[in-house]
Formats: structure tokens, C-alpha cells, sequence
């Protein structure tokens, strides 16, 4: 018979008495699919809804402020709890409109400095061809917006997560403070490390030359830590229509209406051509016949900003064009038809 002591001989007993080990582990957790897993995040209740709403009209009336710094020859940094990508992009395409703008999503896994110069050089200045070494690159950028024959009078680039994984480097960290120092260049970033400051020194610092603002928002990091890998998602390459919805998740609503366009075009000419496997150049649109469906779609305004959006998903591999025998540049989605039915699904 079992006796309970009382007083320090408890203790004793405690010390040397059998202890009881569960048998649950981790490994014996549902893994789910990365889909159901962002579905269940998204479904789940948000509180102070109403408080946060306000707090993000209260930072929407800086924008003004925002713009006048920017011209001023200052750039913005922004920090503080919350994700900022809505508030920054809301900013970008309500105020910056009087030149080309270049979002960069530094939380991307893949993202690299060549990537967001070859966005910049594609997107904004029309140019293809190799331009050499980074430096000569940021250098060729630089050149061509103090050049008084200019196409546009400035360049706004916003950067999602300076202090990305992949952006801490120094290659990556000089490049971007030269283009910030450059003439009609304006660069606006968020950062959400602690130690985030400690990317620059005296040199990078002076180049960036911020102004630096809290635009704390509480809201989610869905968006960003959707790359992140987490015990309760089944790990793996993401490919397919979970990669896509990953990456569209991520961009601007008028960026998800100009895939949806080439999307619903394709699954289209893929039901009448009865085709099988990945799209190809045979079911995609002429970049005229693009142009003027987002035209109408109000997606785009102008051709610059229908090939910015272009080569954020040439980017990521969302879109490939292919030329004709005549020279013509198709563009199409590489998946097939079912993925492609689920990802328009989710846009719509």
C-alpha cells in the first residue's frame, strides 16, 4: 500500500518515486499540406480588428509626408510590429506614379541582387542584354537616371524585408545603398529584424541616407513566412500550384488580374486543343494581345507597367515566353491544366 508522506520526507519521495514519460512525440502530429495549413491560419479570428483598421488610416494620412521626404532627397525605412507590405504597397501605388516602380520581396528564398537589377533594367528601362559585373550593372542604372534624356524623371523601388535572409549580405547591402545614392532614385524598405541597423556601416548608412519611421500595423506575416518551414507542414519542393498561390499571394491585386488574364486564355485554348501535360507557346498570348486585355481589365495603364509586372513573374518562373517562327513572343503559363484550374479557382 501506497502511503503519502507529509513535510520534507515528501520531498524524498517525490525525488526518488518512478516518473511517468508520455508517449506523444512530434513525429505523431497530423502533417498537413502546406495549403490547408495558410487556409487554416487565414480562418483563423482576428482580434481588434476595428483598432487596427484605424491604425492604418492614421498612417495612410502620412502619406503626403511620405512623398514630400522622398523628394527631399531622404529615403524611407519603416519597422515596427506587424507586417508592412499592404501599408508600403497601398503607399507605392497611390502616391509614386510619376515613374517607374519596382517592388522587390526580399523574404523570397531565391531572391539575389542580380534579380532585383534585372527587374529594374527589364521592367523599367526596357533593356535585355548583359551589362557585366553587379557594380558596372548598379553603375549603368545609376548613369541612366542622371542622364538629362531620360525617359522618366525618377525611380521608386519599394523593398519588402531589407533585412531579408538572402539581402543581409554585403554585395547585396552596397549595391542597393549606390542605387539609393543616386539621382531620381528613391528607395523605400521595411525591416523587421532588431538588429537590422547593424547591416550598415558608416559608409552604407550615409548612402542610404534614411528617414526612419514606425508603421507598426499588427498585422499577420502570412505572406512572408510562407517560405518558412514549419513541423506541421508536409516539407517538400514547392512547386506546382501551392509555389504559384505562395508567390500571387504576395503581389498586388492588379499583378493577380494580369496572371489570371493569360491563366483563363490558356485553360481556354487548352480545352479546345484538348491538351495534355504543361502549357506551352501554343496556347499563349502575343505580347500585343496582352497588353490589350489588361488594358481593358484596368490592370495596367501603361506598357512599362504591364512589363514590370511581367518580369516579377518571369522571375519566379510563373510565366515563359517563347518566340515564334516569325519572331513574335509568346507568352504562357508552364503547368497544366489541372493546377491551373485550382490557381485560378483560388483568384477568383
Amino acid at each position: 500500500m501506497f502511503v503519502e508522506q507529509e513535510g520534507y520526507e515528501r520531498y524524498f519521495q517525490d525525488l526518488h518515486g518512478s516518473s511517468k514519460t508520455s508517449n506523444n512525440t512530434l513525429s505523431k502530429l497530423q502533417v498537413l499540406e502546406p495549403q490547408e495549413f495558410h487556409h487554416i491560419l487565414q480562418a483563423a479570428p482576428k482580434k481588434h480588428q476595428e483598432e487596427i483598421a484605424v491604425l492604418s488610416e492614421m498612417h495612410k494620412q502620412h502619406f503626403p509626408q511620405w512623398f514630400f521626404e522622398l523628394h527631399s532627397g531622404f529615403n524611407l525605412a519603416f519597422y515596427g510590429y506587424g507586417s508592412k507590405r499592404n501599408l508600403l504597397n497601398e503607399f507605392a501605388q497611390s502616391a509614386l506614379t510619376d515613374g517607374p516602380l519596382i517592388v522587390v520581396n526580399g523574404f523570397f528564398p531565391s531572391i539575389s541582387i542580380k534579380d532585383i537589377l534585372l527587374k529594374i533594367t527589364a521592367g523599367a528601362l526596357g533593356t535585355t542584354g548583359s551589362t557585366g559585373s553587379i557594380q558596372d550593372h548598379v553603375q549603368f542604372i545609376c548613369d541612366y537616371f542622371a542622364s538629362e534624356d531620360r525617359d522618366y524623371e525618377s525611380l521608386y523601388i519599394v523593398v519588402h524585408n531589407l533585412d531579408g535572409p538572402n539581402l543581409r549580405n554585403e554585395r547585396t547591402q552596397t549595391a542597393l545603398s549606390m542605387l539609393a545614392n543616386a539621382n531620381n532614385i528613391h528607395l523605400v524598405a521595411s525591416v523587421d529584424h532588431l538588429n537590422a541597423g547593424l547591416l550598415w556601416d558608416n559608409v552604407k548608412a550615409t548612402r542610404f541616407n534614411w528617414i526612419w519611421h514606425d508603421a507598426t500595423t499588427f498585422d499577420d506575416y502570412l505572406v512572408e513566412t510562407s517560405f518558412e518551414n514549419s513541423l506541421l507542414v508536409r516539407t517538400g519542393e514547392l512547386g506546382g500550384a501551392r509555389g504559384a498561390k505562395f508567390v500571387l499571394d504576395s503581389l498586388t491585386s492588379n499583378a493577380r488580374g494580369v496572371f489570371k488574364i493569360l491563366a483563363e486564355h490558356q485553360l481556354m485554348e487548352m480545352g479546345i486543343q484538348n491538351m495534355e501535360g504543361r502549357g506551352n507557346e501554343t496556347v499563349g498570348l502575343t505580347y500585343s494581345q496582352y497588353y490589350q486585355k489588361c488594358r481593358e481589365g484596368f490592370f495596367v495603364s501603361s506598357d512599362l507597367a504591364l512589363r514590370t509586372e511581367l518580369t516579377e513573374f518571369r522571375d519566379h518562373k510563373l510565366i515563359s515566353t517563347k518566340k515564334n517562327l516569325d519572331g513574335t513572343e509568346l507568352f504562357f503559363i508552364p503547368l497544366d491544366q489541372s493546377t491551373l484550374v485550382s490557381i485560378v479557382e483560388e483568384l477568383n
